[in-house]
């Protein structure tokens, strides 16, 4: 009897032993297979963790970076600029010009015109008659008269204009009982003016231009017959029209 009672008390301390060995035995640990990023814990002042996704993180950094590049290289004042900049072409203006006025009573005429400056050009008209129209009415003059421009718009050669101009004429007029003609010197003086030129095409345009000013000439008087006697000499200031023109342009 006694024998047994040992046997069942020797059982119950090995089952015992085998169930506090059993329990000492460490868990195997899981592992992570999922492709998310770990969570890294970052500790703040007030010892409260925050978690932050560290592959998220340096991506936007990356981002904001790549972006901070390219806005870096941009200057707003000059984008704006680019944007309302009027293009400008390096093609100086060149023209020729005939006064069809002039043209239209016998006074034939040629200008040339050349762009000095953005807004001005160099306008140089030649004027000739060397014949008469009739024995009582004839004008033969050789004359020139430069003059500078000042256009008012975006570009020269089109639209507004003011000008300054001189003019030297050698004349020899006829007009019913007198023929007029210059002595020792030819006309001299200097005007303003004013004037509108509008394109008819890429090329072609017309001009209208009239201007005012003064002029100083020197003349003789003489009868007008052949080899008529010289009546008296005068000098004349003159104030009043010096300039005016409708004029067809061809734009070289």
């Amino acid at each position: 009897m006694k024998t047994f009672i040992l046997r069942i008390l020797l059982s119950a301390f090995c089952l015992a032993a085998a169930l506090t060995v059993g329990a000492q035995v460490p868990v195997k640990p899981l592992i992570q297979t999922s492709a998310e990023p770990e969570e890294t814990a970052v500790w703040k002042p007030s010892g409260k963790p925050t978690s932050k996704p560290v592959a998220h993180k340096q991506k936007n950094t990356l981002v904001k970076q790549s972006a901070g590049k390219k806005s870096a290289g941009k200057n707003p004042v000059v984008e704006k600029a680019k944007k309302t900049a009027v293009p400008v072409t390096g093609n100086r203006y060149h023209a020729l010009k005939t006064n069809v006025a002039f043209d239209a009573i016998g006074v034939l005429n040629l200008a040339y015109e050349v762009q000095l400056h953005r807004k001005m050009t160099l306008d140089l008209p030649v004027m000739w008659s060397l014949w008469d129209a009739q024995r009582e009415h004839a004008l033969r003059v050789i004359a020139l008269q430069p003059e500078l421009c000042w256009w008012t718009g975006s570009e020269v050669g089109r639209g507004h204009f003011f000008g300054l101009h001189a003019h030297t004429v050698w004349f020899n007029f006829k007009w019913e009982d007198n023929r007029y003609q210059d002595v020792g010197r030819p006309l001299l003086g200097a005007g303003l003016s004013y004037g509108y030129k509008l394109p008819l095409g890429q090329h072609w345009g017309a001009e209208f231009n009239v201007g005012v000013g003064y002029a100083n000439l020197k003349y003789n008087t003489y009868y007008n017959i052949e080899n008529g006697a010289l009546i008296n000499t005068r000098i004349r200031h003159y104030w009043g029209l010096t300039r005016l023109g409708l004029s067809l342009v061809y734009r070289l």
